[in-house]
């Protein structure tokens, strides 16, 4: 199956703005809420609303489940936006299914073939606030996740709304249920449009979907900004964020072997005992982050990945920051990361640690390092575009 790829630069934005104003709902797990990680659907959707269009992103796979699983995203998303939306910038809507129960997805199998039915009943219903905006919707997205179980529900609340995969994860790796994976298969070639930001993971999915590759972006108003440095002076630190695939060993061990560099790590939990040059942050508000990228000495991509997971290097958010950032990146070598800023260690067996940190306390950063990499805005018009124009 083709994969037409963007060709990486902000072309079309002006005829973009001519475009007519859309209304767009987006269907995915994730929470729009203060103090909680973006991921590029969030980065999409503010582009989306930022350029005129009429925005609502509806999370689904939480109930009073949540509660007992992470008590503060429940009273977060129960404060404000449980079975409502709530305007959280101009033309940007951000509500939360909430019902008492939920499909998810276990590492159990007696419990995923038990979810197996759930999912199928979870997704024949959404609540009147989420009925209104799916069927008076231009452009339905669906996230990779617990949001594929409403694409049928969806296209019988609305037919004519031109209907957008927006996956970034190969659901295998992300430990979905295999029913969403069942289902993945099934409905991948009735979406009008299939976007990716990796080739390698549209080459992963199911035969069947009209494929369009768009890289990921960053947030160059962000990042272009120049903020104080959150580092001791004199001191040498490294950065890592983000949680998917966290190889928490290998950064213990990059740890003690430079017990005179600082490990900040953000988003991933930390299961052991935490050394004294780590420092693990947990979920923070991405912007309250950006300062620690723009002065960290080197970034960490530290992934416990196979083989079929590499796509990860094409779709990681975290390898794009840190290059716009001119960091240079220490990751696995089974990772075809080309950009000059990787330094590359052996995923299973390094014992050279010191050298490889040395080598990124060395390198000098360089514009180069960023050369290529669009930004949200850019992202998002060709996304756009490409949901409307799929062929």
């Amino acid at each position: 199956m083709g994969l037409p790829v963007s060709n990486g630069n902000a072309a079309g934005a002006a005829e973009g703005d001519l475009a007519p104003r859309r209304k767009i709902v987006i269907l995915t797990s994730h929470v729009f809420l203060r103090g909680y990680r973006k991921a590029s659907v969030h980065f999409v959707a503010s582009c989306w609303a930022e350029q005129g269009h009429d925005v609502h992103f509806l999370t689904l796979g939480h109930s009073w489940l949540t509660w007992l699983k992470d008590r503060r995203r429940f009273r977060a998303l129960s404060q404000s936006q449980a079975n409502r939306f709530e305007t959280v910038a101009p033309n940007l809507h951000a509500g939360a299914y909430l019902p008492p129960l939920h499909a998810f997805s276990s590492g159990n199998r007696a419990l995923n073939a038990a979810n197996a039915l759930f999912f199928r009943l979870y997704g024949k219903y959404l609540p009147t606030f989420a009925r209104r905006v799916v069927a008076a919707a231009d452009l339905v997205v669906i996230e990779s996740g617990s949001a594929l179980s409403f694409f049928d529900y969806a296209k019988t609340l609305n037919s004519r709304a031109c209907t957008l995969y927006f996956c970034r994860d190969l659901l295998r790796s992300v430990g979905a249920a295999p029913i969403l994976q069942d289902m993945q298969a099934a409905v991948i070639g009735r979406f009008d449009t299939v976007c990716v930001p990796s080739e390698r993971l549209g080459a992963l999915l199911p035969s069947g979907g009209r494929l369009r590759v768009i890289p990921q972006g960053v947030d160059a108003r962000l990042f272009d900004r120049l903020y104080p440095s959150p580092y001791s002076p004199g001191t040498h630190n490294a950065v890592s964020v983000g949680n998917m695939l966290f190889d928490e060993t290998t950064v213990a061990a990059m740890a003690a072997a430079a017990p005179d560099v600082n490990f900040h790590v953000f988003g991933a939990g930390w299961r052991g005992v935490v050394p004294a040059n780590v420092a693990a942050y947990g979920e923070r508000d991405f912007e309250s982050i950006v300062p620690y990228l723009q002065h960290a000495d080197f970034g960490l991509a530290p992934y416990r990945l196979t083989a079929d997971e590499i796509y990860l290097a094409e779709s990681s958010l975290k390898l794009a920051q840190y290059s716009y950032c001119g960091l240079p990146v220490l990751l696995p070598d089974l990772i075809p990361f080309h950009r000059p800023n990787a330094i590359a260690y052996r995923l299973n067996g390094e014992t050279a640690w010191r050298e490889k940190i040395d080598a990124a306390l060395a390198m000098r950063r360089s514009p180069a390092f960023r050369e290529g990499i669009l930004t949200w805005d850019d992202v998002a018009r060709q996304t756009l575009h490409a949901a409307f124009e799929p062929t």
